[in-house]
Formats: C-alpha cells, sequence, structure tokens
C-alpha cells in the first residue's frame, strides 16, 4: 500500500450505507492472469481485423450520442463504425430508432449529413425516399421495374434496423438484434456510475482525431497510467500514476486515478509550485477555501469541504463514496468506450476502427459536464476530424473547452501511435511484457480473443465481478 493511499484511509469520512459504487479503498485482490508475452500481429493484418469486425463490432454495445439530440421529430444523426455507416432517427411517433444508412436501391450512402432534421431521406443518386421511421416512401418511376410489376415490397424494401437502448443519457446500438439489453451488457459497473446523474449532463465539446495506429493501441494508452512519468511528466506533479487501484469487472474493468495529490515518484510533494497552483490550488480558492495543505494533501481538504457541503449543493456528492467526490473514477466498457469523470464534469473516450486500415484508427473525445439548474442546453458542438498527419495544435482545437495541459496530453498520446504501430510490426519484436499496471490491457486483450475464439455469448453474459477475489 503506498503513502497516499494510506494516507487517504486513514482520514477518509467513514459513512453509513450502501453506495452504487464500492470504493477502491481497501483494494480488491483481482485474479491474476497469464504473463504470456502479447503478440503484435494483432494490432497489423486484415485477418485479425476481419475477426474483431465478425466477432465483436457487430456483437457489442457503441455508444452514438446523447438522446436529447433528437428533440423533435426528424432528427437524424449519423455514425460510422468500420465500414458501416447507421442512421439514427427520432419518427413522428416520438420513437428514436436506428438503421443502416444505405439506400436499398443500389447501396447508395443515403443521410451524407452527420445531423440535422428531415421528415424524409432521399437518396440523391436516384431520388428514392424514406419515412423517418425507415419505411420506403417513394420509388422513382416504380414502372421501370419489372420486379414491381405485381406491387412494390415496400416491408423488404424498408431500412434495415439495428437494436438501440438507452443508458445515461447516451444513445447506443448494437447490430446484433438479438443482444442483451444495455444494461445487462454494461452490468453492475454500469450501475455504478449511475450515481453520477448523466442524464443531466450536457456535452461541451466532441473531436475526433484520426491516429497512425491501431484501434487497440489508443485503448491500451488510455487503460493505464504506468506511462504517466515517462510521456505525461505533468500529469504525476498534480496526481498519481504510479500504482493505482485497478479492477476487472467481466469484460469490462476500471481504475482510479488520484487527483488533487502529487505521485510517490515526485521527490518534492509538498511544495505548491505554480504548475500545481494552477492545477489544484486554485480550484481551492475558487470554492471560498483558504488554500493552506501540502500539495500532496490538497485531495483530502477537498473532500472535506465537498461533504461539508453536500447538502447545499445540486451535484450528487450524498451518493458518492469519498473516493468520487475528487478522484477520477475511470471505467472502460468492452470493446471501446471509457467514461472518467468526477462529480462536475469528465471526458468520454471512444475508440473506432478504420473502415480498411488496421493501421489507422478513430479516437473520439467527449468533454462533458454537469451544468447547475436551469443552465439553458447548449446547442451540439460543433464536431471536426483532425488527421494526425497534419500535426493539429490540440489546445486550438479545443479553443478553451479543454484544460491547456491535458489538451498536450492527448498530443502526447496521439504522437505515439504511428511509433507505436511501426515498431509492433518490427521483427525484432518479439511480443509486450506487461506488468500489474497494465493488467488492464492483459484483461482487454483476453477478453478480445474470448469473443474471437466464441467463448463469451453476448446474449447471457457472466456475472461482471467474477475477476474479484473476495473473502
Amino acid at each position: 500500500m503506498g503513502q497516499v493511499e494510506r494516507e487517504f484511509i486513514q482520514r477518509e469520512h467513514h459513512r453509513q450505507g450502501d453506495f452504487k459504487a464500492p470504493p477502491f479503498l481497501p483494494r480488491t485482490k483481482t485474479k491474476g492472469l497469464d504473463l504470456e508475452r502479447l503478440d503484435g500481429e494483432r494490432y497489423l493484418t486484415q485477418e485479425f481485423m476481419q475477426a474483431e469486425w465478425d466477432t465483436i463490432w457487430t456483437k457489442t454495445w457503441q455508444l452514438v450520442t446523447r438522446a436529447d439530440d433528437f428533440e423533435e421529430p426528424g432528427s437524424f444523426f449519423v455514425h460510422e463504425l468500420g465500414k458501416e455507416s447507421f442512421l439514427f432517427v427520432k419518427g413522428d411517433d416520438g420513437e428514436i430508432r436506428g438503421f443502416y444508412n444505405v439506400c436499398q436501391h443500389r447501396g447508395n450512402r443515403l443521410c451524407q449529413a452527420e445531423s440535422g432534421i428531415l421528415d424524409t431521406f432521399t437518396c440523391p443518386f436516384h431520388g428514392w425516399q424514406w419515412s423517418n421511421d425507415g419505411a420506403l416512401k417513394k420509388v422513382a418511376a416504380p414502372e421501370l421495374f419489372r420486379q414491381f410489376d405485381s406491387g412494390i415490397p415496400s416491408e423488404e424494401l424498408g431500412l434495415q434496423q439495428v437494436k438501440v437502448d438507452f443508458w445515461g443519457g447516451w444513445l447506443w446500438f448494437n447490430m446484433d438484434v438479438d443482444a442483451c439489453p444495455l444494461k445487462e451488457y454494461l452490468s453492475d459497473i454500469g450501475a455504478h456510475l449511475e450515481t453520477y446523474q448523466f442524464e443531466n449532463w450536457q456535452v461541451v465539446d466532441y473531436q475526433t482525431f484520426e491516429w497512425a495506429g491501431n484501434w487497440k493501441h489508443a485503448v491500451d494508452a488510455f487503460n493505464e497510467s504506468y506511462h504517466f512519468a515517462a510521456l505525461h511528466p505533468d500529469m504525476i506533479e498534480f496526481g498519481e500514476g504510479h500504482d493505482i487501484p485497478i479492477e476487472l469487472w467481466g469484460i469490462h474493468s476500471r481504475m482510479l486515478n488520484f487527483n488533487r495529490t502529487v505521485s510517490e515518484v515526485v521527490e518534492d510533494r509538498e511544495t505548491m509550485t505554480p504548475l500545481r497552483a494552477h492545477m489544484m490550488g486554485a480550484r481551492m480558492q475558487q470554492q471560498g477555501v483558504a488554500h493552506t495543505a501540502l500539495a500532496k494533501d490538497v485531495h483530502l481538504r477537498e473532500i472535506e469541504h465537498r461533504r461539508s457541503i453536500e447538502d447545499e449543493t445540486y451535484l450528487p456528492f450524498k451518493d458518492m463514496n469519498d473516493e468520487q467526490l475528487v478522484h477520477q473514477y475511470h471505467y472502460t466498457f468492452f470493446p471501446n468506450t471509457t467514461f472518467t469523470q468526477t462529480p462536475e464534469g469528465g471526458a468520454i473516450f471512444r475508440y473506432r476502427p478504420h473502415a480498411t486500415d488496421p493501421g489507422k484508427c478513430y479516437y473520439d473525445f467527449f468533454i462533458v459536464s454537469y451544468p447547475p439548474p436551469g443552465t439553458v442546453k447548449q446547442e451540439r458542438p460543433v464536431h471536426k476530424v483532425h488527421n494526425h498527419e497534419n500535426n493539429p495544435d490540440y489546445i486550438k482545437v479545443f479553443d478553451g473547452t479543454f484544460e491547456p495541459v491535458f489538451a498536450n496530453v492527448l498530443a502526447q498520446d496521439g504522437s505515439n501511435m504511428a511509433t507505436m504501430q511501426a515498431g509492433v510490426a518490427s521483427d525484432s519484436f518479439k511480443g509486450m511484457i506487461l506488468s500489474e499496471q497494465e493488467v488492464r490491457l492483459r484483461h482487454f486483450h483476453k477478453t478480445i480473443d474470448d469473443f474471437i475464439d466464441g467463448q463469451v455469448d453476448t446474449h447471457h453474459l457472466l456475472p461482471s465481478n467474477h475477476y474479484l477475489e473476495r473473502d
């Protein structure tokens, strides 16, 4: 047990009752996984990419967009995943449905805008039309088709549906119409996060980065903090990334990143340097709390303050354990969605494969916040795709919606994608050696292999806590 952890346990408030999110501390031991090297081929080949498509992407639940983006009939949103495009639209009957975004005449992409409001979707090639409930509305010049001599088979020519469901204020979909319900898929760690009341949150920004690496490199990068000291040296000045609590839950996983403290690998953990003051000292002053704590102890002071105002704030402090009041709860839902947040805001990461190239991926970044009651809903953020080859300025990309220190962290992670992809392709590479702080990676890749080998029944999932060793 590290010093940060001991200090936290010693000073944390002992509260009665059950929390939806069980605390990480004291730690619960995770059952050991094998110690074999992780091969590089899985990041490189078309064969592995196709196996993932057939057994994972077409069988798992995928996050799309906020449910409140569909405010009126005809509101639509187009989402790309691999080789497929999907159209989500609110029908005149008020139901939100999802369809493959494909014209049933010649296979053209039907809707070629990302979002908007339409009561009719018209293919720009030949003018065939569909209603916003997916039903065929019009065939241009049907008399030209001998296949329609006995009538147009409207039901057969309707848009092909995908399964949709809702959780946390988000719309999700699954290509497998027989998949288990979304809440069952997210399991009890989905329930952990309901404390945050995501249905009340808003999206502040939404950007996509096309990176020159396989999508699994991106998942790997954000599912461990072991790399902070080397790649993100600023991060360990106001947080812990050395030995953090990690738990595996079925096909999903979670970890706790300590905020408003100083990593144990830093020699001076007490001085309030300019960077530390910027990232955590100013925060306490904004809350009207005199900042007198040592830098490493700021998180303890903030927890005390937040607990003292739990009856006065709209934020759900009363329903949270002490860890949640200040630290970063980082949850990843297999295969490609990460929620990382504190009570007032956070980010959602979504990782998507390229349509044809295993050496590229899309990293979607949503910034979300919990606004005070009565806040006017913001307009949907302008979404842009940024190609890493164009060397985007990550600070300018977010244009004030994201702390510049963190924007630089994303730039550092993005810079690693191409070099990781090239490195694992080397004939000299013998496979990855993973530490205990990278156990989420081993678990993630084991889950991928289990899906590909047919060991996971997505219609009936195993209990999600079977990796935890209980007394």
